[in-house]
């Protein structure tokens, strides 16, 4: 148990990198170097080109390099704060007249790597003149108890005392280790720290050791091995099957789960003209596709094709990737193996067999024995048209993303900053347009045209895969339509990428700056556009039919959360739904009012429609108000989808909320008294008055709520949420109020003096007599001077023009779309 443990260590602890190395010599002749009889390997049992004593320390050596190199690699545990390992080259399996090379930790911490000699003596290693001839340090340290030297050694070298042998011929390896004195000199390992190989081995080839092979197998004779070696950066893997023709691939996916999408992949591929190449590559989202990448981490061993079976034997890195799309083996996954065609250009075409998946999750590294299979197929042959598969998650709306729909296509981008701060998130998503090939798009404008903008492409082919790009909006001109070009993936990393029958999105990343003029940095505001169409089978961009864009109302900062961001069309809503109030609260409802309470007594004997002008002109302006405020209502709730509230962002004032409850209620108030009017009683009755009294109190909270409703809804028009207008609209609303506060005080002085001189009560000129007063007391109150009237005249006069230009004014700077800026 002592000595597994002991393995185990060590195999967690070999990558270490923590001192740069210092050449030097020590002085004096350190003791020779014998070695006992034992042929223990246990730690290389599983790994090529390796020899170790089984224990404590083992030495690699690699020609992946170059010709005329070889990388070797020392390392152990046997040393405590200082000491030696050492590697020599045997002619026999005797201690005599060897050449060494010396990795030796010094006591202030130093690691040096230099060539010594074993004389025939065999209790003398000694100093050699050319102490660091053919040796080229990659890394010497010394950390967590491993000592690690690694060296490119030439494989031939011109030494003048032949005590540097050339790596030509094969040798006997022997490996010691041992103690230092405080000079520096080697002390002698004794009999116990010692090992050679069996035989003699060629370091310049490939040498194999016994392994333990771990299987996954599928029906069809396609197989993957893997074997744990004694290194705690790599594995090797072997991937193999029958071909019947050039083109093929078989491969092995680590899968999160148990379906066939956001794997990585190992590929051993048989191209057209019969070469052999093992790559990563990765499964896209839902069945998404396949997308090539790179032979990052891998170390190829061996491929052939011998006798129409495909081989490919290689290593592969347990992590530390640049691309998190080939993911690190230090966790279990499900295991995947496979088979199909390839293209021309060597990518893949989907499987025509269903691949096999393993029955649990796989540790590669700690399996025991072989992997086996899930007692029935899981998986079901995917078709191009992909009309089982549900929609992606990735389309509903995530907390912390600003949100831009179409609310014409279903068509939507979200985006956020992202956790770096380096880049900015996107998740672009809508129905499909063809199930051959569609696109949809995000660009941004320093316009509302789309021209000279730069475009993230998110483009669905046929065969399942996806094309993720920049491109740019050409401008058009002298009649000729703008188009779209191609630019690059600069700065574009792929996050996901789903596909169903009704829904496509794409998960991506891109940075925050480029050198290429034609992808926009994200330091400045845009206006963002949104489009989708089909694509021609390349994955070229077909033109988009003129309903299937949108453009954003106000240029944004897509570094800020923004909540959710409305088109310029929708945005129109906002405004037609503003204006509409304004004209119905400033333009109609106030000056209706005004003509009830101060200007029954003007016109006594006229009639209009068969009735009182006062009554027919209030009457008419209040009920063109009720139509103003029934269509901005109906176009606010068309906006909202019936929602009382949008999101308004955390850092909205708390009365955003409340200026959808209150249009309600002014709305109710609004229709109620014309529904009051219906059952009024004559106005020769005694009751009269509880109607005249409920009329004023319903139209007076009707007014003041209204007005209240009012500035809520500018201010929330003017925030960054909405954009919709210029501050300086809420101030034209303040300066109305005080202009009608101002008139009605001029009025009620003046009716006072009026009724005084006519001796009429104060209270009838309202309309709201006291019980028992009659109708013709209104009549009679009509008995006003000349000056009166022409006073009156003059105020109506007034407030119309001022009110008009107000208005006016209001719905210049809403409805016309001013912007004060950008956000």
């Amino acid at each position: 148990m002592k000595s597994i443990l002991r393995a185990w260590n060590f195999i967690s602890l070999l990558l270490i990198g923590l001192v740069s190395c210092q050449m030097s010599i020590p002085g004096g002749s350190p003791p020779s170097w014998t070695t006992s009889s034992s042929s223990n390997d246990n730690l290389c049992t599983q790994y090529m080109n390796c020899v170790s004593d089984g224990s404590d320390s083992m030495v690699t050596f690699d020609r992946s390099g170059g010709n005329d190199t070889v990388l070797i690699s020392m390392t152990t545990m046997a040393v405590n704060t200082s000491g030696w390992m050492a590697v020599a080259f045997s002619y026999n399996d005797q201690m005599d007249n060897d050449s060494v090379i010396d990795c030796i930790l010094l006591k202030n911490g130093t690691v040096i790597v230099r060539n010594s000699y074993n004389t025939r003596d065999d209790k003398n290693n000694t100093d050699i003149a050319e102490p660091f001839l053919g040796i080229q340090v990659v890394n010497a340290s010394y950390g967590n108890g491993v000592l690690q030297c690694i060296f490119n050694r030439s494989i031939t070298v011109n030494s003048s005392s032949n005590r540097i042998f050339n790596l030509t011929r094969p040798y006997y390896i022997l490996i010691a280790t041992g103690a230092i004195d405080d000079q520096g000199n080697k002390l002698y390992h004794g009999n116990t720290s010692t090992y050679m190989s069996p035989n003699a081995v060629d370091v310049t080839s490939d040498f194999l050791v016994p392994r333990d092979r771990h299987y996954f197998l599928d029906t069809l004779g396609n197989s993957a091995t893997f074997a744990y070696i004694p290194s705690p950066v790599e594995m090797e893997f072997e991937i193999q099957g029958p071909v019947s023709k050039t083109g093929r691939w078989i491969s092995l996916g680590l899968s999160k789960d148990i379906h066939m999408s956001d794997d990585s992949v190992l590929d051993c591929l048989l191209l057209t003209n019969n070469t052999v190449t093992v790559q990563n590559s990765y499964n896209l989202q839902s069945y998404g596709g396949n997308q090539p990448l790179n032979a990052e981490g891998i170390t190829v061993i061996k491929t052939s094709l011998i006798n129409g079976r495909l081989y490919c034997a290689f290593r592969r890195k347990i992590a530390n990737f640049s691309n998190s799309q080939i993911f690190p083996l230090d966790k279990p996954y499900y295991l995947f193996l496979g088979d199909g065609n390839l293209n021309a250009d060597g990518s893949k075409i989907q499987h025509g067999n269903t691949p096999v998946v393993s029955a649990s999750a796989v540790d590669v590294r700690a399996v025991s024995g072989n992997v086996s299979r899930q007692d029935e197929e899981v998986f079901s042959t995917v078709s191009t048209s992909f009309q089982s598969m549900t929609a992606t998650p990735a389309t509903t709306e995530i907390p912390g993303y600003s949100v831009f729909p179409n609310g014409n296509t279903g068509d939507k981008v979200m985006y956020k900053l992202s956790d770096d701060g380096n880049s900015v998130e996107f998740i672009i998503s809508g129905p499909p347009q063809d199930q051959a090939a569609s696109w949809i798009a995000v660009g941004f404008s320093y316009d509302q045209s789309m021209n000279d903008d730069s475009v993230i492409d998110c483009i669905h082919l046929q065969n399942g895969t996806f094309i993720i790009q920049n491109s740019f909006n050409v401008k058009g001109g002298n009649g000729v339509r703008g188009g779209n070009e191609a630019v690059n993936t600069d700065g574009i990393k792929l996050l996901k990428a789903d596909y169903s029958g009704s829904q496509m999105s794409c998960q991506l990343t891109r940075n925050l700056s480029s050198d290429n003029p034609r992808v926009f940095p994200f330091n400045q505001t845009y206006y963002l556009l949104l489009a989708s169409g089909t694509a021609t089978p390349s994955g070229e961009k077909n033109y988009h039919t003129p309903n299937r864009h949108a453009v954003s109302s106000v240029m944004l900062n897509l570094t800020a959360y923004r909540g959710n961001i409305d088109s310029y069309q929708t945005k129109q809503l906002l405004r037609a739904h503003g204006c509409l109030m304004i004209t119905a609260f400033v333009m109609l409802m106030c000056g209706a009012i005004l003509i009830a309470r101060y200007y029954k007594t003007c016109w006594p004997e006229d009639k209009l429609c068969n009735t009182a002008v006062w009554f027919a002109v209030h009457r008419f302006i209040m009920v063109t108000g009720l139509f103003c405020c029934a269509a901005g209502f109906i176009i606010i709730f068309c906006y909202s989808k019936g929602k009382l509230n949008r999101t308004f962002g955390d850092n909205s004032p708390s009365y955003f909320w409340a200026h959808g409850p209150m249009g309600i209620a002014v709305m109710i108030l609004i229709a109620m008294n014309p529904l009051i009017a219906l059952f009024r009683c004559d106005p020769d009755s005694e009751r009269r008055w509880i109607f005249n009294w409920l009329h004023w109190f319903v139209g007076t909270c009707c007014q003041t709520l209204a007005g209240i409703t009012l500035f809520f809804g500018i201010k929330m028009g003017e925030s960054d949420n909405y954009r919709l207008n210029h501050y300086s609209v809420f101030w034209i609303l303040i300066a109305f109020v005080g202009f009608h506060v101002f008139i009605e005080f001029l009025l009620v002085v003046e009716k006072c003096i009026s009724d005084r001189h006519s001796k009429q009560r104060f209270t009838v000129s309202y309309g709201m007599s006291s019980p028992g007063e009659s109708a013709s007391a209104v009549k009679h109150a009509g008995d006003v001077s000349r000056e009166s009237l022409l006073f009156r005249y003059f105020v109506l006069a007034v407030y119309v023009l001022i009110t008009m230009g107000l208005w006016l004014a209001m719905i210049i700077l809403i409805g016309g779309g001013f912007q004060m800026g950008s956000n």
